[in-house]
């Protein structure tokens, strides 16, 4: 398929000059850009369409998915707001770590092109969330972790931007968008929404393992280094 790259080279090249003096950006860019030739970031996309269709048995219930320890915590420690105003609410909210959810069944569908059961929904609400959140592009060769407890959670709600680092994170937002304009259309808005809610929450993780109560810039490039990573990796493996 012939994409019109305009519009993507244009914002890369607004990036790479404003932040060349970043480490890593470059390759994260060009594995941004990677995405449009995709078949797996398709097949993501295409579940994330689908939404409550695919990813969860259909004989699995909320009231299992509230008992589950990650969701437990995060229910109980993240707000939960009718309406996202960073200004107001914080950083992380409960919607960044639903929105990671989504993603990971996702991923996880893809891989098994079935509904998962009962086991798989509660490996990816457990090991591989506590993975992604503690090892961050390290969750799939990790031996051991330290499982995030109620202090995580508080730790999350305290976090702030580094406004530098907030501007990369939008500017990086931007070149998705066009990336998933190019390759889906306009009616992936939400899909993309949800992708952004889960990069925060990444970057907020990665944050806090370094015990820091700002985003920076490094946390912006692990949160896109290990959402690429997690797209490529069959985590039904692990």
């Amino acid at each position: 398929m012939v994409y019109d790259m305009k519009g993507i080279e244009k914002v890369q090249g607004k990036i790479l000059k404003e932040f060349s003096s970043v480490n890593g950006l470059e390759g994260i860019v060009e594995k941004v850009i990677g995405l449009l030739g995709s078949e797996r970031y398709g097949l993501v996309y295409g579940a994330s369409v689908r939404g409550c269709e695919v990813g969860l048995s259909v004989d699995f219930g909320g009231e299992e998915l509230l008992e589950m320890p990650q969701v437990k915590i995060a229910a109980g420690i993240l707000k939960n707001p009718p309406l996202y105003v960073e200004s107001l609410t914080g950083v992380i909210v409960a919607i960044h770590f639903i929105s990671t959810m989504h993603i990971i069944i996702w991923i996880y569908y893809t891989y098994l092109q079935r509904n998962l059961k009962y086991e798989e929904v509660l490996k990816a609400h457990t090991t591989i969330i506590e993975r992604l959140m503690c090892c961050l592009d390290g969750f799939d060769v990790v031996d051991s972790y330290d499982v995030p407890d109620e202090s995580f959670y508080y730790k999350l709600r305290s976090v702030k931007w580094d406004k530098r680092a907030k501007k990369l994170f939008k500017r990086l937002s931007t070149l998705k968008a066009e990336v998933s304009f190019e390759k889906f259309g306009s009616g992936a808005s939400s899909f993309r929404t949800g992708e952004d809610f889960a990069l925060t929450f990444l970057a907020a993780c990665n944050c806090v393992n370094h015990e820091r109560d700002k985003i920076n810039l490094d946390d912006v490039i692990m949160a896109y280094k290990t959402y690429l990573k997690l797209i490529d990796t069959d985590i039904s493996s692990l």
